[in-house]
Parts: C-alpha cells; structure tokens; sequence
C-alpha cells in the first residue's frame, strides 16, 4: 500500500510541461492586435495607439493603483503609462506574451504578460513585468478595445 501511494504522489508531484495554446485564426487576429497595441506604447506614437489598440470611448479599464475602473484610461493616462513602464530611459526589451485568448462570439479575453526592460541615466537596468486581461468587442465589423485589467507581477 506504501509503494502504491508513493508512486501516486510520485505523479503528482512531479513537474509537467504545460503545453501552448494553439490559436485559431480569429484567435491570432486578436494577439495580432494586442502586439501592435502595445508596439505603438512602445513606440510612445499617441496616434498610432489610438489607431492600433481602437479603444472604444466608454471602455474601462482597472489597474492596481487605481480605486475604480476608469473610463478612457488610454486617452487620460498615456504619458502617466509612459513613464511608469518606460520612464524615457532606453529600452532594452520589451515583450507581451498571450498566456490565455478565448472568444466567445464578438467578445474576446485575451491575458497576457507584458515584461519591458530599460536602462535609466544612472545605468541601472530594471525589468517590469505585469499581469493583463484586455477586453476587445467586434463593433462593426472591426475589433475594438472595451476593458481590461493590470497588475506588476507578484500582485
């Protein structure tokens, strides 16, 4: 009976390989969209945020500093993001890794991690990373950005 359970904890606890999600076409079109949202922070280019992440005028948005879900947080708080995730240093990298994307007709949930690594005018190098699910609705035939939520990693 010992070695019976010891070959099931054995199993349990062993460490397994999580396997990718693989996208469906509509899927890739949503991770697509998030790419090129986050390459036009990055790029710090407000008019191609506005263009590449189509964020609809109502959509909230609820990050850990903040109280309650904002409206129009792109628009009122892009420079505030700017500097907060890349604070006009040099980037070194950055990367948004989709972690979960789900479609449920013309909604879809996409979490993501987004990591950016910058070195400041004192030459110290610090990488952030944090925890996101964007909300994107089709309206009108195009995808266009309703929510989300934020957190640095190990919140």
């Amino acid at each position: 009976m010992r070695a019976l359970i010891a070959c099931l904890a054995s199993l349990v606890l062993l460490p397994v390989v999580a396997t990718a999600q693989t996208f469906s076409a509509e899927e890739q079109e949503i991770t697509d969209l998030t790419h090129s949202c986050w390459a036009a922070w990055v790029a710090e280019d407000l008019s191609a945020i506005d263009r590449a992440c189509n964020e609809h005028e109502d959509a909230r948005f609820w990050w850990t500093a903040e109280a309650v879900p904002a409206a129009g947080w792109s628009a009122k708080h892009a420079e505030r993001w700017a500097e907060a995730f890349h604070p006009r240093t040099d980037l070194l990298y950055w990367e948004v890794r989709p972690a979960s994307v789900r479609i449920f007709g013309d909604v879809a949930l996409i979490h993501i991690w987004a990591t950016a690594t910058v070195v400041d005018d004192n030459g110290q190098t610090t990488t952030n990373s944090q925890k996101r699910l964007d909300i994107w609705q089709r309206i009108d035939g195009r995808w266009t950005k309703i929510g989300g939520m934020g957190t640095p990693e190990g919140d």
